[in-house]
């Protein structure tokens, strides 16, 4: 009697015992599988996204500025986004003293191309007693797309807008001539322009720079002569010859058109203040006719 009764009672709870099991071994599956999913998950995430230390710009720096330890900082970048010449923090002993070629930014990685080269002068050493380097880009003086090369020569034109142009008559003026061009190198700005969907977007536009010695009074002239007008620059050859001096080209020099010439001779007023004054005028002489 008591034997049937504990069977009965075993087999009541069997089922349930049978469902615990059960339960746990599925729970315990299902904690296996998102395991290995997430697993799976995050190595691929991991290898898309690996992290690579570089040399970054730890506060913005300008053009010509010599690297010291407190002007650089390491940062983890993912390596999918690194350029190609970054610097890792084990080039930190050969960077430092080195010349920026172009400003940074704060955050910017540290490219080579972003250095001087190793043993090329500053570009402060290139500038004479009493004279000032000023940079211009390339598109802003119209022309060689950073095909000037140091050591080259060049004469500046002036173009002034329709304001300046209102006060004089249009005319094409020599500003500058036989400059030299003592650096020349490549930067980026950051503009803002629509594409074609009309949507304005950040973009980063690339353009040749070169660097020019003038004297100081010169270096002022041009900076004006930028925000009032269109410079151009025209590039002289290699001969040593001397060259004529450029002139002033008015619209009608351009055509061709003859400008009306002032009235030759002498006009004498004959008369005082009592008499009716009588006008003469000399004819030019003879050799003037000729």
């Amino acid at each position: 009697m008591n034997g049937a009764r504990l069977w009965q009672s075993r087999a009541r709870w069997l089922p349930w015992l049978v469902a615990i099991v059960a339960g746990a071994a599925a729970a315990l599956l299902a904690s296996r599988w998102l395991g290995a999913r997430v697993a799976s998950v995050e190595a691929a995430l991991a290898g898309r996204y690996a992290e690579q230390a570089v040399i970054v710009a730890a506060r913005s720096l300008g053009a010509g500025q010599a690297l010291q330890h407190e002007d650089l900082a390491q940062r983890q970048v993912p390596a999918r986004y690194v350029p190609s010449d970054a610097l890792p923090p084990e080039s930190l002993p050969e960077v430092l003293g080195r010349v920026t070629q172009h400003a940074l930014a704060a955050g910017d990685p540290l490219l080579r191309s972003s250095l001087q080269a190793a043993g090329e002068p500053a570009l402060a050493s290139l500038v004479g007693p009493h004279r000032r380097a000023i940079t211009l880009a390339v598109d802003d003086i119209n022309g060689f797309a950073g095909l000037l090369a140091p050591g080259d020569l060049v004469d500046i034109l002036y173009l002034p807008d329709a304001a300046g142009a209102a006060q004089h008559a249009p005319a094409v003026r020599p500003l500058l001539e036989a400059v030299s061009v003592i650096a020349t190198g490549r930067s980026t700005r950051r503009v803002r322009a629509a594409g074609d969907d009309g949507v304005e977007r950040e973009l980063d536009i690339a353009y040749a720079t070169v660097a020019l010695d003038l004297a100081a009074a010169d270096a002022q002239r041009l900076v004006l002569a930028q925000h009032t007008g269109e410079v151009t620059v025209l590039l002289r050859g290699p001969g040593g010859e001397p060259e004529p001096p450029l002139r002033v080209l008015d619209l009608p020099a351009l055509l061709g058109t003859p400008t009306r010439a002032a009235a030759r001779g002498v006009q004498l007023i004959v008369g005082g203040a009592m008499a009716r004054a009588t006008r003469t005028r000399l004819a030019p002489a003879a050799d003037d006719r000729s």
